[in-house]
């Protein structure tokens, strides 16, 4: 072996993480450019004419005006793309894979920062959210900004648990300014406002504000003073189904059944929310009755639980609205390695849901509802396990002592 050959191979050992999340971010890529003529329905029918209809009115200057059922903040994303030399298309998808990247970049700090995993947990982090087919399909073949509103949560998250109130609530409000599914995480702050008593609950004020900042721009072009919140009611009001693709709770009762009678479908609809606050109060009974440690893993864990409540029992739930707990499942894995297979199990039903709305290959809703029934109680488990465990090492170093 040649000098010149073996440095660099010591070289490549030293540094061989970083290697690897560059090898991984040059396959996500190359995943991401596989799909880069993919046009998907939503993308046909809604984003692609949003766009040309923000270029026709000027740009910004469109900002006054509402286009589309998406936030203000979003359209004025999309009116500052229109000014770019980009294909329409490849405009909005980059977007949006750049939002991949950052929360692939995030996701890896944290487990870096805060695991025994390091750099090992950091470039593995990294390379299983970049990599992740649920991930790219939603960005580059969907043309979706799930990656965005959630890249904000998980800080929001992050900054909660290191008890940076303000830092928190300001991201959270950056999330809700892109997407209304942020409320999915809400009953975690909720909990760990109740639970710890670090911060008053006015600190949530600072969300909703942070949110209607955002709106001014939008608010000088012409809009009216709450239109930033009062859109997000058109998007509940567009649709009467009890499920939307998502193998949820609602799946055991209605299969794709639209409910002609309104009035009908109300009274459903406010039992499925009350049946989620139930579930959702009885895992905050338990983890206050069990006076759970709120260390990184329970911590990471409990989000995880509580997210998935609210997308596995409410109703009205799409494919995608289980992108946030996907990526909390990712992190959660670097806590808790008995993850790993319930971990997979919820990428391989996102592909499969995605790939039944994006390339109409068949699935069985059913039976995937059962199967993400038995993953949630996976979980559910896991999370009850370790707290238990934690508790028999508390007694255990107690008797030793």
């Amino acid at each position: 072996m040649i000098s010149v050959e073996k440095k660099a191979l010591e070289f490549i050992e030293k540094n061989l993480y970083i290697f690897l999340i560059g090898f991984a971010f040059v396959l996500g890529l190359y995943l991401r450019f596989s799909m880069r003529y993919m046009i998907s329905g939503d993308c046909e029918e809604y984003y692609l004419t949003w766009y040309q209809d923000i270029k026709n009115l000027g740009g910004i200057k469109a900002i006054g005006t509402q286009i589309g059922d998406y936030s203000i903040l979003y359209q004025l994303c999309l009116a500052l793309l229109t000014y770019l030399p980009i294909i329409p298309l490849y405009a909005m998808k980059a977007f949006s894979v750049f939002f991949d990247l950052l929360l692939a970049v995030l996701v890896a700090y944290l487990v870096g920062k805060n695991t025994s995993y390091e750099k090992k947990g950091a470039a593995a982090a990294f390379a299983f959210v970049w990599i992740s087919p649920v991930v790219a399909m939603n960005s580059a073949m969907w043309t979706q900004c799930d990656s965005i509103y959630t890249f904000f949560a998980i800080l929001s998250v992050y900054f909660l648990y290191k008890e940076k109130h303000v830092k928190s609530m300001v991201f959270l409000g950056l999330a809700f300014a892109f997407k209304l599914q942020t409320i999915f995480i809400v009953p975690f702050f909720l909990f760990i406002y109740f639970y710890k008593k670090r911060f008053s609950i006015l600190y949530f004020l600072i969300a909703p504000l942070t949110m209607w900042i955002t709106t001014i721009p939008g608010i000088i072009g012409g809009h009216k003073l709450l239109d930033g919140f009062t859109i997000f009611f058109v998007q509940k009001a567009e649709y009467y189904l009890m499920e939307m693709n998502y193998p949820g709770f609602w799946m055991f009762t209605s299969y794709e059944t639209f409910v002609e009678k309104y009035d009908y479908f109300d009274w459903l609809y406010t039992a499925g929310i009350i049946l989620t606050v139930i579930v959702l109060a009885a895992w905050m009974v338990y983890t206050i009755k069990e006076k759970a440690e709120m260390n990184a893993k329970n911590f990471i864990g409990l989000c995880l639980l509580l997210t998935y409540t609210m997308v596995f029992f409410c109703p009205v739930m799409h494919e995608r609205y289980g992108y946030i707990y996907e990526i909390v499942a990712i992190i959660y894995l670097f806590y808790n390695r008995k993850s790993a297979i319930p971990c997979a199990l919820l990428q391989i039903m996102s592909i499969t849901t995605y790939a039944w709305y994006l390339m109409f290959i068949p699935r069985n809703l059913t039976l995937m509802a059962i199967l993400n029934l038995g993953v949630y109680i996976w979980y559910a488990i896991l999370y009850i396990r370790g707290i238990r465990e934690e508790k028999n090492e508390e007694v255990s170093s107690l008797c030793k002592e």
